[in-house]
């Protein structure tokens, strides 16, 4: 569980390979048509959801995002099941996720040329209403969704599994080894060349905040996602803040 491009693909895949289990990387027939905004809206039953994918959620490590929106379902209709949130910083977090729709991060609104770009599953990410969340522009909206999927964790942290995306990149083999050992899996693959494997498109993770996104920006960033930044451990900018204020 965890938002989008949070590393969620890699950790799971990764995980996989080393406990030697099988894997669902995504519901691969939600990206043309998207049906899980249907639960949260009272359209479809979950129980209908489940049976739809039952083959992926046959599997051993089953790793998509959107059904972190789920969790409530998940819980109660696989009550033996251990869950897993993959935590990313916001900044970081939006900043790939615009990579990867090859989105600037600095603009005021988007244009109806990026808009039309995007593709349906993507455009529930990006604009949020449907799930009832605020936003200007699509750097609050974005934000907006980074608490959400934070709070999830927040409020159900005591049957979760943390993982720190900015761990795992430092110590990927001990991230995952110690994550398997938490779920109680018993590693029995070498996975060290696989380590450095791309398992989704990467972005430019060397770019500075304030060049991507503007001041602007990444302040509004800051502000909208401040108090979860600081219950989980991400330091804020107050400097920017500051600037952004006064200018």
């Amino acid at each position: 569980m965890g938002n989008q491009k949070s590393g969620t693909s890699a950790i799971a895949a990764l995980l996989a390979k080393l406990t030697g289990l099988s894997a669902t990387l995504d519901l691969k027939n939600e990206f043309p048509i998207p049906t899980y905004p249907q639960i949260l809206q009272g359209q479809l039953p979950f129980s209908q959801f489940r049976q739809n994918y039952e083959l992926d959620f046959s599997r051993n490590i089953v790793k998509e995002p959107n059904l972190t929106l789920l969790y409530p379902e998940l819980a109660e209709s696989f009550p033996e099941s251990k869950f897993v949130f993959i935590l990313r910083d916001p900044r970081d977090n939006i900043r790939s996720i615009l990579n990867r729709l090859k989105i600037p991060g600095n603009l005021s609104q988007l244009s109806p040329e990026y808009c039309q770009k995007v593709t349906p599953a993507w455009k529930l990410i990006i604009d949020n209403r449907w799930l009832g969340l605020e936003g200007e522009n699509y750097i609050e909206m974005l934000s907006a969704r980074w608490n959400y999927m934070a709070d999830v964790f927040l409020n159900n942290q005591e049957q979760m599994v943390l993982v720190r995306y900015e761990a795992f990149l430092k110590d990927k083999l001990g991230e995952l080894t110690r994550l398997a050992d938490k779920l109680g899996l018993n590693p029995v693959n070498d996975i060290t060349h696989r380590l450095d494997v791309q398992f989704q498109r990467r972005g430019d993770r060397d770019v500075k905040w304030q060049d991507f996104f503007g001041n602007q920006n990444l302040a509004q960033i800051e502000h909208i996602c401040a108090a979860r930044m600081r219950r989980l451990g991400y330091p804020i900018n107050r400097e920017l803040q500051l600037q952004t204020t006064l200018s």
